[in-house]
């Protein structure tokens, strides 16, 4: 074992819980924006929260990279997760950049703009469930 494998046996169950609360409750918080404010540019809070996520979900992949020495069938079961992994932190990138360049520019950005961003923290909401859910499998199935 190397000492980049032994780092990310450490660092990736730390970074990995981080975004998937941050991913979560700020599609919680936004269907909720949606219904009561009835605004698709979302609150400062909602898109500080997608923000932080995608930063913390591209840690969660990186750290991914040099975690655990697997045989075989764990292995193909860790590639199927790290593609769900990396899928989820593209799909949360889009939305991400969308509210990073509302912050940036000053003006209104077009509403299919963010409905689009919505759709795809909807998205990624859902692989990232599909990503815990293989992640769970190698961790209570092929590691305990």
């Amino acid at each position: 074992m190397n000492l980049m494998t032994g780092l990310g046996d450490i660092l990736h169950p730390m970074t990995v819980h981080f975004p998937i609360a941050l991913i979560l409750v700020s599609c919680l918080l936004a269907i909720i924006y949606l219904v009561r404010e009835k605004d698709i540019s979302m609150s400062n809070c909602i898109k500080i929260l997608v923000i932080l996520g995608c930063l913390g979900a591209w840690a969660a992949v990186i750290t991914g990279n040099y975690h655990l020495s697997l045989n075989a069938e764990a292995q193909k079961i860790k590639e199927i997760h790290h593609a769900f992994a990396t899928w989820t932190a593209i799909a949360i990138s889009c939305p991400a950049a969308v509210y990073l360049l509302s912050y940036l520019v000053k003006k209104p950005l077009p509403s299919w703009l963010y409905w689009t961003a919505f759709l795809l923290l909807g998205l990624a909401t859902i692989l990232i469930a599909i990503t815990g859910y293989y992640g769970g499998y190698i961790v209570y199935n092929v590691l305990l």
